[in-house]
Parts: structure tokens; C-alpha cells; sequence
């Protein structure tokens, strides 16, 4: 663990990472656009959630979802959508990924300590890791046995009564390496975020009239949560084992109506589970097993508006389970090439149940108790299962010296809409000494998620069971220089083209369409400029511009420009100070909407750090969003309302925050 604390910047790009195609290669020569952030670099930024590490990812942006209950968009290059299944995320290499919104469910908040570091594919991923891999891929690594040697434990207090609290063990049992970690976190949230009007300032048809007396605007929104988040891995030999689980309680935020209400939580319990086995059967022949299960369970009870205007209430429930099997070999037996196969099978279930207080299930006692909901037609969904077999067959040539060549196809077969094929290339030339030139093109597609399938009697939105799968098509090339061995920069420049986007359109309840083609370009720059011993600088720069083509629009909310600067000093041994500096700008509104593109946004944050008190001892202390700006997180745009949303003036960012932390290594 102590030589990759100590990596400088030659170091760090050599770091093996296989997120690309599988087999372990060198970051800088991996045949597409990636970033690794590793656990070093979690700690001097003073991130304490995934979604805080991510937006120091070049064309990522990290923002709250206004009608998925403030669960975070991972948006990347213009692909912005308010369930963000478009964005694969794995943990150790293993699909995470709920199938009735196709992301990672509703309000997922993923802890870092246990964190070894995060790989970042920006672009298509579905010719190796198959769906979801659309716009990006994002893998978790988690810390093994061998990294944590030794017992960790942390505390951290801040605003908004948020606790932290961790504890880490790695040893070394009878020949099983295990490595143990628990996390727990809690926040009131930020009170001070405050909704000036919402739905019942407008309402709609079928409901009572607007009266903004019965509204509980002005009122903060809540932004509470409570989890418990484990990892444990095992390994042994040719075998190794993860577990991890993350149990939530987190607040609803606005609900489904954009009504501020007391009461909307969310109480959901995630568990992921794999058993990998690795064996060289042969001299240039290695075989790879593993078997994979996730289960997803979400509780949800919504006040959907004030009582004091309508006591609706809602408690839908669901259960999600996937599991499959993948077997892989990799063969080095020809001449400069590198062949991987791969076969599997994958079977997806989802069981829905449901309480309400309204519609045709509650019968004559409108808006009175709760009723369990058991006729089929009056649920939101009926039951459903989807079943998968894929093979892989990719081989890296390096044809001459200093020049490979990757190229792949992917096959899915699915028992519910058919097959389909995704190809993939990269040219990674090796053009100087300092420099690496890399030419990709890859294909990707998203099956339709079971909610966007199959909801029904649903207050905000409507499945459609005809969609089609969303298609895309990238190219990018990128050029990785060197000049000095303490500074590098990377430049990419890209354009896309994608159909059958999967999109909410019109009125509440809003139903899933193929929105139809959306073509985008842009560029990223990334520099890591190590200026001397005690100082580093990291800075990245994105723009791209995104259109619907059907209707000649920008893609709403995703932003066209963003900046971001991280100086860290080690101003003195064994004391650092980092800071962080974003900037995002040009987040355009949907067609139609009347009101005023959204404000662009600055955020500082700084982070002080003493390491090695008394040897086995750290400190920090911290501050987010330092000069309290206050950003604006966009609302979802609503036809029918004059002002263009039941929320018009957006959603408050989160203020200005303070954290202090202790940990102890033994």
C-alpha cells in the first residue's frame, strides 16, 4: 500500500488496469479513454461518497435527479437522463445494476474508505461488459487483505449532523487472505435548501385546484440519510470470494408530484455477491469462472401531497434479482496476439408489491388508510424476468513494434426482444518515446429496463412495452504526451450518434419513448503536473455539445462546459492542503421551456490533512463549497404549467459545509 501512496505521475500511468479489455495493461497504453483515481487521491480530495470522487473525472458530471427522488445523474458527454441507466457501474468487475430502472436504483450513496481505486471508461464499454455500458463504465475496485494489513478505523463529524464512522481489517488466516470493512454514515441534511413553490401551487387535472395555503412551500427539502455499508473478500489459492452489502434509509426528496411533504423515504437494501476462480491450464492458456448473483430491495412510502391539501399516499415495493454465470479464457499461444473468448448466461427477475390509499385498489375509502394491492390491473407493475446468453471474442495483435491493434464483437441474445451485436476497435500507436496516439470506435446499445417497460398506474410516469434498445456509435481519438517525466497531458476529441433514446415526454404521468436520434461532439483535456516535490496539479477542462435531431434542440441539463483545478501542497511533512476548484456552465433547458437557461455554477472546496501522529494517527479538517455559492440543480420541465415546472426555480445546491476527521492504523 505504501508504494502506491508514494507513486509520482510515471508511476501512475503505468498502473495496471483491465477495465478496457480484460487483460491487465498499462493505463496510458489502454486501447480507450480512461481514468483511474486511486485511493491516494480519494483522501487528499476529502471525498467521502462515490459521487464526489467521480466529478473529478474529465466530462462527468455528478447532479441530483429531480424525478428520480435525488438520486444522482452520472452524466458523461452530453447522455443526460433522469434514471441514468446509460452508465454501467460494476464493483469489482461485477454488474451493479437494478433492472427496473436499468441504474443503480433509486438514491444509491456508495461510501469510499473501503475504496482501493475507481476506473473510469468514458465511452461505449458494450462490446466486452455487454448493456448499460452506453456513454461510460465505471469499476470500483475494493481493497483486498493485502492492502489493508492491519486493523483501520476513522470517525468524521460535520454540518448538518453528519456522522461518518469506518472500520477496516486485512490479515492473513490458515492461507485465506480476508479483508473485513464496515462504513456507516448518517446526515439531517442541509435545511437550509429551500423550495419557494411546488405542485400545489399549480396542481393538474383531476385534482383539487391550486392553493398555495395548503402548500408546505417555502420549506426545505429533505436530503436525511442513514446506510451501512460492508465489503468482505476471501481468497484462497485460485478462488476468491466478495460480499458486499449497503443497507439505506434515505429521504424521498420531492416524491413523484414535486410536492414538498413530510414522510417520503426510501428504505432499500442492496447486496452483491461473487465467487471467481482463476487457473493457467496450459502454458498460454488461462481460464476464468465466475458466478455472480445481486439482489435489490426498495421500500418506499410516499406522501405524495400535504394532508392538509390531499392525504394521497403511496408505499410501492419491489424486489429485484439477477444472477448469472461467465466463463473466459484468455490464450497467448499465436505469435503477438492476445485472444480472449468469453460465454455466459445472465436470468433477471422482478417482483413488484404495492400499498395505496387511491385509484381503483383503495375503492370506496379514498385517500383513507392503506390497502394492499393485489389485483394485477390495479398495481404499477406486474411481475417479469428476462433471461440472457452472450459470447465475447476480442484479440489484441501487436502487428508491428509499437503499434496494437484491439479489436472485439459482442453477441447478446434475449428472450424478451431478440439479439444483438456490438463491435468494437482501438489503434494504440506508440508514436514517440513521450507520446501515444490512440484511434477508437465502438458500438454499444441499452435493452429497455423492466420500469420502462411495464409501469402502469403510475402518478409520474408510463411504460411502453414497444420501445426498441437505445443504439450508439462513438469515435475518438486521443493523443497521451509526455513532454517531462513530471508533467502529462491528454487530449480527446469524439462525436457520436445515438437512436432510439429512451426519454419522458409530455404530461404527467409522462410515458417512455424512443425519443428518437441524438448526435453529439466534443473535447476533453486533462493535465497532471507535478510542479515540484511538494506540489501537484491537476486540472481538467471538457465541452460538448449534444442535439435531438428529430427536433433540432440541445439535450436539456447536461453541461456543455466544465472545468475543474486540484492543487494539492505538502506544505510540510506529513501535512497537506488540498483544494478543489469546479466550474460548470451552458446547461440549456428543454424545448418549450420558457424559463431562462440554467445559472452557471463555482464550487471550492479545501481539505487540510496530518498524517502519522504518534505513527499511527491522522488528521483532517475540511470544507465544502466554501464561499457558499448557490447553485441551482435543475427541475424537470413540465408542459402543462405556465412558469414551464411545478418547481421553476430549480433546486438549491447544498450550502456551505465543515468536517473534521480521526483516524487510527495499527
Amino acid at each position: 500500500m505504501e508504494q502506491l501512496l508514494s507513486m509520482d505521475i510515471e508511476q501512475l500511468i503505468e498502473l495496471e488496469v483491465t477495465l478496457a479489455t480484460g487483460n491487465s495493461k498499462p493505463l496510458k497504453l489502454a486501447p480507450s479513454v480512461t481514468t483511474v483515481i486511486t485511493s491516494e487521491q480519494i483522501e487528499k480530495m476529502g471525498a467521502t461518497t462515490l459521487d464526489q470522487v467521480l466529478e473529478a473525472v474529465p466530462g462527468l458530471h455528478v447532479e441530483p435527479s429531480g424525478t428520480a427522488f435525488l438520486g444522482s445523474i452520472w452524466s458523461i458527454r452530453g447522455i443526460h437522463a433522469v434514471s441514468n441507466p446509460h452508465v454501467l457501474l460494476l464493483i469489482n468487475s461485477v454488474p451493479f445494476t437494478s433492472n427496473y430502472t436499468g441504474g443503480r436504483g433509486s438514491a444509491f450513496k456508495m461510501p469510499v474508505a473501503m475504496i482501493s481505486r475507481v476506473e473510469v471508461i468514458r465511452g461505449p464499454g458494450s462490446a466486452l461488459h455487454g448493456a448499460d455500458a452506453f456513454s461510460g463504465v465505471i469499476n470500483v475496485i475494493i481493497k483486498n487483505g493485502q492492502e489493508l494489513a492491519g486493523t483501520k478505523s476513522g470517525a468524521r463529524y460535520g454540518s448538518f449532523d453528519t456522522s461518518d464512522v469506518w472500520l477496516q481489517h486485512g490479515a492473513n488466516y490458515g492461507g485465506w487472505k480476508l479483508a473485513l470493512g464496515l462504513e456507516w454514515q448518517k446526515t439531517s441534511g442541509d435545511k437550509d435548501r429551500i423550495i419557494d413553490k411546488d405542485f400545489v401551487h399549480t396542481s393538474a387535472p383531476g385534482l383539487p385546484p391550486a392553493d398555495p395555503t395548503k402548500s408546505d412551500a417555502p420549506g426545505p427539502i429533505d436530503t436525511s440519510y442513514e446506510l451501512l455499508d460492508t465489503h468482505l473478500n476471501l481468497r484462497k489459492d485460485n478462488w476468491n470470494l466478495n460480499l458486499y452489502s449497503n443497507l439505506q434509509e434515505t429521504a424521498a426528496g420531492l416524491g413523484s408530484l414535486q410536492a414538498l411533504t413530510d414522510g417520503n423515504e426510501i428504505d432499500r437494501t442492496s447486496l452483491l455477491a461473487d465467487l471467481n476462480y482463476e487457473n493457467k491450464v496450459l502454458q498460454d492458456w488461462q481460464l476464468y469462472g465466475r458466478l455472480y448473483y445481486s439482489y435489490f430491495h426498495a421500500d418506499t412510502f410516499l406522501q405524495q401531497l400535504p394532508p392538509a391539501f390531499l392525504n394521497m399516499q403511496g408505499n410501492p415495493i419491489s424486489e429485484s434479482q439477477d444472477g448469472g454465470v461467465e466463463l473466459s479464457s484468455l490464450y497467448t499461444g499465436f505469435r503477438d496476439h492476445q485472444l480472449r473468448l468469453v460465454a455466459g448466461w445472465k436470468n433477471y427477475d422482478y417482483e413488484p408489491d404495492q400499498y395505496k390509499n387511491f385509484g381503483p385498489a383503495a375503492g370506496a375509502d379514498q385517500f383513507g388508510d392503506l390497502v394492499h394491492v393485489t389485483d394485477p390491473d390495479h398495481i404499477y407493475m406486474n411481475d417479469a424476468n428476462r433471461r440472457l446468453f452472450f459470447g465475447v471474442i476480442q484479440d489484441e495483435w501487436c502487428f508491428a513494434k509499437g503499434w496494437e491493434l484491439t479489436a472485439g464483437v459482442r453477441y447478446d441474445e434475449y428472450s424478451d426482444f431478440g439479439s444483438t451485436t456490438n463491435p468494437r476497435a482501438a489503434l494504440v500507436w506508440e508514436t514517440r518515446y513521450d507520446l501515444i496516439t490512440k484511434l477508437m470506435y465502438g458500438q454499444a446499445f441499452r435493452a429497455p429496463a423492466f420500469g420502462e417497460q411495464w409501469v402502469k398506474n403510475n402518478l409520474q410516469v408510463t411504460g411502453n412495452p414497444d420501445l426498441d434498445p437505445e443504439e450508439i456509435e462513438t469515435l475518438e481519438l486521443a493523443v497521451d504526451y509526455q513532454p517531462l517525466r513530471n508533467l502529462r497531458l491528454v487530449t480527446s476529441v469524439y462525436a457520436y450518434e445515438a437512436k432510439n433514446i429512451i426519454q419522458l415526454t409530455g404530461a404527467l404521468p409522462q410515458p417512455y419513448t424512443n425519443y428518437g436520434e441524438q448526435n453529439g461532439q466534443g473535447l476533453e483535456f486533462e493535465m497532471d503536473w507535478e510542479i515540484m516535490d511538494s506540489l501537484l496539479l491537476r486540472a481538467n477542462y471538457a465541452r460538448q455539445r449534444s442535439r435531438y435531431i428529430d427536433t433540432d434542440s440541445l439535450v436539456p441539463d447536461a453541461p456543455g462546459q466544465q472545468f475543474y483545478l486540484n492543487p494539492h501542497w505538502a506544505f510540510m511533512k506529513d501535512w497537506s492542503l488540498d483544494s478543489q476548484f469546479y466550474w460548470i456552465a451552458d446547461r440549456h433547458r428543454a424545448a418549450g421551456d420558457p424559463r431562462s437557461d440554467i445559472e452557471d455554477y463555482e464550487l471550492v472546496n479545501l481539505t487540510l490533512r496530518r498524517k502519522n501522529i504518534s505513527r499511527h494517527w491522522d488528521m483532517a479538517l475540511a470544507v465544502r463549497n466554501l464561499f457558499d455559492e448557490i447553485g441551482r440543480i435543475p427541475s424537470p420541465y413540465a408542459p402543462a404549467v405556465p412558469e414551464g415546472a411545478y418547481v421553476p426555480n430549480d433546486y438549491p445546491m447544498e450550502g456551505r459545509s465543515f468536517w473534521a476527521e480521526i483516524a487510527a492504523h495499527f
